[in-house]
């Protein structure tokens, strides 16, 4: 109250009339919303969604933030043993699922072995989900900057 500042469950940035959205936690949501900017400046529809908690998991609300995109990429720091995707994706496909939203979704697993996310990686996210709107299949989990 005294900053005049509101601190929601999360922090939606140019999601009006996005297509494509990522949702990306912490600083990784600040060096996505320089990508997002250059790409809107080109005139790409896209979006991102910084959620500032992940328990308890907002999925209502995340659900209808997301609801008016064709494709997302939820961005995930670590990788799950007990599961095909990383702990982010798992909640968004559950809370897409008890929304009865059908979306087509990409994981992107990084920054293992404590590598950085560069802008280059981000704007290939976007591309791929670009892609994934016009038709084109693409693999349901991607690992960047894991060295072969």
């Amino acid at each position: 109250k005294i900053s005049g500042r509101s601190y929601g469950l999360f922090e939606p940035y140019k999601m009006d009339g996005a297509e494509a959205a990522m949702v990306a936690l912490g600083s990784t949501a600040g060096t996505a919303k320089v990508v997002v900017d250059k790409l809107r400046e080109k005139g790409m529809k896209v979006g991102l969604l910084k959620p500032r908690v992940f328990r308890p998991f907002p999925k209502e609300e995340i659900a209808e933030a997301l609801k008016g995109v064709k494709s997302i990429a939820v961005m995930d720091r670590s990788d799950s043993m007990n599961a095909h995707e990383g702990p982010v994706c798992v909640e968004v496909k559950a809370a897409l699922f008890d929304a009865s939203t059908q979306k087509n979704i990409l994981n992107y697993i990084y920054g293992l072995g404590g590598r950085e996310i560069r802008l280059e990686d981000i704007e290939s996210v976007y591309k791929d989900l670009g892609e994934m709107i016009k038709g084109k299949s693409k693999d349901k989990v991607t690992y960047l900057g894991v060295r072969e």
